[in-house]
């Protein structure tokens, strides 16, 4: 017995580590890096859309207004990104429940030990499952933040905002529709 009243064995095992304390359980919720990417780049391009709109039909120049232009698509762009993969994320955790597909700090807790063959090929099968659905939701997340983005601006430019100074119906239109797509972004369906 140890000064603290522990037994020698209690104090050596005190000091291993269990297996579930070396999983990276954040690899559950992480989305692929390659989904970022294409997340901050399809954001750019929506985000640059209503410049070629209110360049061509309310007349305000590239040149002229290029700061503005630039700071509200940015902006716009950030805030769009992130509702992109809140989006996604709620989608993948959603397709994953419904389909019951392991997670991966799941199997691997479950074949820490048992490596054979017939645990690899449901490894595999499990990685490929889930491939599927991270590219599902990736294809869902970008449809509805872009058709959802775009018809709501139009409405806003148009209908909305028709009576004010374009720039400002321009600044105010991008970014309130940006934030209206995060917002709707966080709220999760059942």
């Amino acid at each position: 017995v140890t000064s603290r009243g522990m037994s020698a064995a209690a104090a050596k095992r005190k000091g291993k580590r269990e297996d579930w304390e070396d999983l990276d359980v954040n690899a559950d919720s992480r989305l692929p890096a390659t989904h970022g990417f294409i997340f901050i780049v399809n954001s750019l391009l929506l985000a640059f859309a209503p410049v070629y709109l209110f360049s061509a039909i309310f007349d305000l120049s590239i040149e002229e207004y290029a700061v503005w232009y630039g700071v509200v698509s940015v902006v716009s762009a950030i805030i769009l990104t992130l509702a992109c993969q809140n989006r996604a994320k709620n989608l993948r955790n959603r397709l994953i429940a419904i389909r019951g597909i392991e997670l991966e700090s799941t199997i691997q807790l479950k074949n820490k030990d048992s490596m054979d063959e017939k645990a690899k090929l449901k490894l595999q099968e499990a990685e490929s499952k889930r491939t599927a659905i991270n590219q599902e939701s990736l294809a869902l997340a970008l449809s509805y933040t872009n058709s959802m983005f775009l018809a709501t601006s139009v409405i806003v430019e148009f209908l909305i905002l028709r009576s004010q100074a374009p720039i400002i119906n321009y600044a105010v239109s991008t970014v309130f529709c940006s934030a209206l797509i995060f917002y709707l972004s966080t709220i999760k369906s059942k």
